[in-house]
């Protein structure tokens, strides 16, 4: 065995229908939740259950940013198998790499996973050494060639959409908005066109999580689209700071290049 696979962690997942639109499509922030949620449970399973280091040791894993490529969408009622290792750090930021397959072994989605650790008592990025340097794995391969942990954008691009508050449904463990709801927020800011006739066919989702909200924030969310792309950027009305960041890259005629046999219920 190479020695890196010593690091990976593996499971399944299922694909329901409370993850689908009402065109039928699964929606951008249920990918995101999925591979939210394997992060979780692989950091749980290597020790670094994040209750448990919130409680005891005082700091808590905080995601920076996620890059997911639909290779092939999943049907509803499928279940993909999954991987997850670590592939890279950078001083306080850890790469880490998500496969989620078909039972046939092709892929569904690749996905890059950026988090660092949070010092709960100053809100702020942990930059202890002996602290980081305790949560090393093996480093395992890249599956996207161009991910990256730093938002790229351009503030006059964007028109306002809405302004949204945060409520107390919103709030985590941690006391700030779980990055789940950032993926509702752009989800609810593009395009009717792109929610129901483009979202069968998207190909690439990118969240940013720049500037955590908190609960009574409110957030301007801004919207900016193109033909086959659209963006969304929340700018918090409290001190006019960007919170997040979220890009679609859509590649008509994606969902229709692959075919899969439906179960069928007895």
């Amino acid at each position: 065995m190479e020695e890196w696979r010593k690091g990976v962690v593996s499971g399944s997942t299922v694909i329901n229908a409370s993850m689908l639109n009402n065109a039928g499509a699964i929606v951008p922030d249920a990918y995101q939740q999925i591979v939210g949620l394997i992060f979780e449970e692989s950091a749980a399973k290597q020790g670094m259950e994040i209750s448990h280091m919130i409680r005891y040791l005082g700091v808590s894993w905080v995601m920076l940013a996620m890059t997911l490529e639909i290779k092939s969408p999943a049907l509803p009622g499928e279940t993909l198998s999954w991987s997850t290792w670590q592939s890279g750090r950078d001083g306080k930021v850890w790469r880490r790499e998500t496969e989620l397959l078909h039972a046939d072994g092709t892929p569904s989605v690749y996905g890059a996973t950026y988090v660092s650790l949070l010092d709960i008592r100053t809100r702020r990025i942990c930059r202890d050494p002996a602290t980081l340097d305790r949560l090393n794995f093996q480093e395992g391969k890249k599956l996207i060639e161009k991910a990256s942990s730093r938002a790229e954008y351009n503030l006059d691009d964007f028109r306002e959409v809405h302004i949204r508050r945060v409520y107390p449904s919103w709030i985590d463990e941690l006391g700030h908005t779980n990055n789940h709801r950032y993926g509702e927020m752009g989800y609810d800011a593009i395009s009717e066109q792109k929610r129901l006739e483009l979202m069968p066919d998207l190909s690439r989702l990118e969240l940013y999580f720049l500037k955590e909200l908190k609960l009574g924030e409110s957030v301007s969310v801004r919207a900016c689209e193109s033909d086959s792309s659209a963006q969304v950027l929340g700018i918090s009305t409290t001190d006019l700071k960007p919170s997040f960041l979220v890009r679609y890259q859509f590649n008509p005629g994606l969902s229709s290049q692959f075919r899969y046999e439906i179960p069928t219920i007895l």
